[in-house]
């Protein structure tokens, strides 16, 4: 059937592909990848000869456009993640939300997703999970960020690579408390498949004791924060609606004040009008 499939692929482990996805692959009449070479390398393993186009955050608009035509000519076209389901900290939305505002057919096929991966298997709450990806390589933009989601509930699920994972963990013990539950999960189906830690601060031992252990790709599982029932921490309330209050109106901060901690609209809207600097 003409349209664009979504192909999700391993995260490590080849085995973990789906019939459905090798299907779909030796169908498609265009497969678009954002490292044609990964993708070459699968579809060998999978004894698939085909032409493997290049679809980056860079050339995504013009590329989305020729996809439009081939979809327009009833050819199929499959979007191939690196590794994972297409989309997820991967480009591609753009291409996504084209097709379907031209009334073209999106399709996924689903598999492999490392986040959801590492979620299940690290002890935290999965009935309600936040997924956030990378958090932003410059220092004051990380630590920004973190403190807005310091209050979150949820369990949260971060993406971060070698070259960062200490300094991060490092800012998420400080803003967070290096008491807070977390997991890093390593290379997960792959051969060096790791989970480490139990709070920020067991897995900031490990990574100061192991240094050579650290290699790879992480993502990082961290509890939502537990509020005890009739009581406001304030503190915390403050910290949040001195950020949002000097990019919006109280009456937004409120809003996403209320969404991130739960508690009271009234509450927080009082505690709101006695911090906004005038």
């Amino acid at each position: 059937m003409s349209g664009l499939y979504l192909v999700s692929t391993p995260i490590g482990n080849l085995q973990d592909i789906t019939l459905r996805a090798i299907e779909t692959l030796k169908i498609a009449d265009l497969v678009f990848a954002e490292d044609t070479r990964v993708t070459r390398k699968l579809l060998s393993h999978l004894s698939i000869k085909k032409k493997i186009h290049l679809l980056n955050e860079h050339n995504e608009k013009k590329v989305a456009e020729r996809i439009l035509t081939e979809l327009s000519d009833g050819k199929t076209v499959a979007l191939v993640a690196d590794a994972g389901t297409p989309l997820i900290s991967d480009p591609g939305f753009r291409l996504v939300k084209k097709t379907r505002e031209s009334s073209f057919d999106v399709i996924p096929i689903p598999g492999c997703c490392a986040a959801i991966a590492a979620l299940t298997a690290s002890g935290m709450a999965t009935n309600r999970f936040y997924f956030h990806g990378f958090l932003p390589k410059a220092e004051s933009e990380k630590s920004k960020e973190l403190k807005q989601l310091a209050l979150r509930q949820e369990t949260m699920i971060f993406y971060e690579s070698v070259h960062r994972l200490q300094a991060t963990i490092t800012t998420m013990s400080q803003i967070f408390g290096e008491d807070r539950k977390g997991v890093v999960c390593k290379e997960i189906t792959k051969l060096h498949e790791h989970f480490i830690g139990n709070t920020l601060a067991e897995i900031d031992a490990f990574i100061s004791d192991n240094p050579t252990n650290i290699k790879g790709e992480f993502v990082l599982i961290i509890d939502g924060v537990k509020p005890q029932k009739g009581s406001i921490d304030f503190d915390q309330v403050d910290k949040i609606l001195m950020e949002l209050l000097s990019e919006m109106s109280i009456k937004k901060a409120v809003k996403i004040c209320r969404i991130i901690t739960g508690y009271s609209r009234n509450d927080i809207y009082h505690r709101a009008l006695e911090i906004k600097p005038y």
